[in-house]
């Protein structure tokens, strides 16, 4: 799938996951996830003392799969064609969500966890840029 790639397995709710990684020093990083593709901002994550967790309410990434809230931004720039929720609809992690038109390519968008859809800040038909805000999920 990925030439000269990096593999790096993560647990997500208890459930682990091959991650395959691309140029690492190019950013956005593109990732693989069960053959789906993402590009995905690195977040720095502060040290701590040995023994001492990290506050995850320190670390802002996109999105975070298993957090209670949390807002789904665009992956990379193009078209909203579809949005398949509604305001105040549940969805199960993995639930398609909208879909976005880059590049003559649909791209679906899906839920990295379950919640309910407390936001949506684009309207079907309206261009995006990469990180722009589409979903909040509480």
């Amino acid at each position: 799938m990925v030439d000269s790639s990096h593999e790096i397995w993560v647990k997500v709710n208890g459930e682990r996951f091959l991650v395959e990684v691309e140029d690492l020093d190019q950013r956005p990083v593109v990732a693989y996830v069960e053959g789906s593709r993402f590009e995905v901002d690195l977040v720095d994550i502060p040290a701590t003392k040995e023994g001492e967790e990290t506050d995850p309410e320190s670390v802002s990434p996109h999105s975070i799969p298993g957090k209670k809230s949390c807002e789904i931004t665009a992956p990379m720039p193009g078209d909203i064609t579809e949005i398949l929720v509604k305001l105040g609809q549940g969805v199960k992690a993995g639930d398609p969500l909208c879909v976005l038109d880059a590049m003559k390519m649909k791209n679906v968008i899906h839920a990295p966890s379950d919640g309910v859809i407390t936001e949506i800040t684009i309207p079907e038909g309206k261009s995006v840029e990469y990180g722009v805000p589409l979903f909040r999920l509480g």
